[in-house]
């Protein structure tokens, strides 16, 4: 499958929240979990940055691309675009921990390194049922940097 931008809608350039001289405000959330004794994952360390997309998406089932300066570094698929993308913008100090959602603290980290880099972070949606097949030859066929997995091939 190729990637076809033109089909998924450009749904925002992602900026993290930025402070007075128009630098990313840096966040370390992981001081304010209570369970603390069980250590942080590989990627919960941080810093962190927030950010934010429009609430047209809330509910919408589907593939998501992150592009940074043009170029495909992640896919995934997801039920609830919208929320997918708040715990993405908004790390959670759990999911800074062991069993806690360290994609979510990997694609931000990402995300923050990317912007502090001034690369361009465009992301695109595509609404469909189909996603983990989607999202699955995608990853095959383009091997973005940021995705650790081939996404979920079981669920097709």
């Amino acid at each position: 499958m190729k990637l076809e931008l033109d089909k998924f809608d450009r749904v925002c350039e992602i900026i993290p929240k930025l402070d007075a001289n128009n630098e990313a405000v840096e966040f370390f959330p992981q001081s304010r979990y209570k369970k603390q004794h069980l250590g942080l994952h590989k990627y919960g360390k941080g810093p962190f940055c927030k950010f934010t997309i429009g609430k047209q998406y809330f509910g919408k089932m589907g593939v998501y691309v992150i592009l940074v300066n043009d170029e495909v570094c992640y896919v995934g698929e997801c039920e609830n675009f919208s929320e997918r993308f708040y715990a993405y913008g908004n790390i959670s100090p759990k999911n800074c921990f062991k069993g806690g959602r360290s994609t979510n603290c990997r694609i931000n980290t990402n995300i923050l390194t990317s912007f502090k880099s001034n690369n361009t972070i465009q992301l695109y949606f595509l609404e469909t049922s189909d996603r983990f097949k989607i999202e699955y030859e995608l990853i095959q066929e383009l091997t973005p940097p940021w995705n650790k997995t081939l996404g979920k091939p079981s669920k097709i």
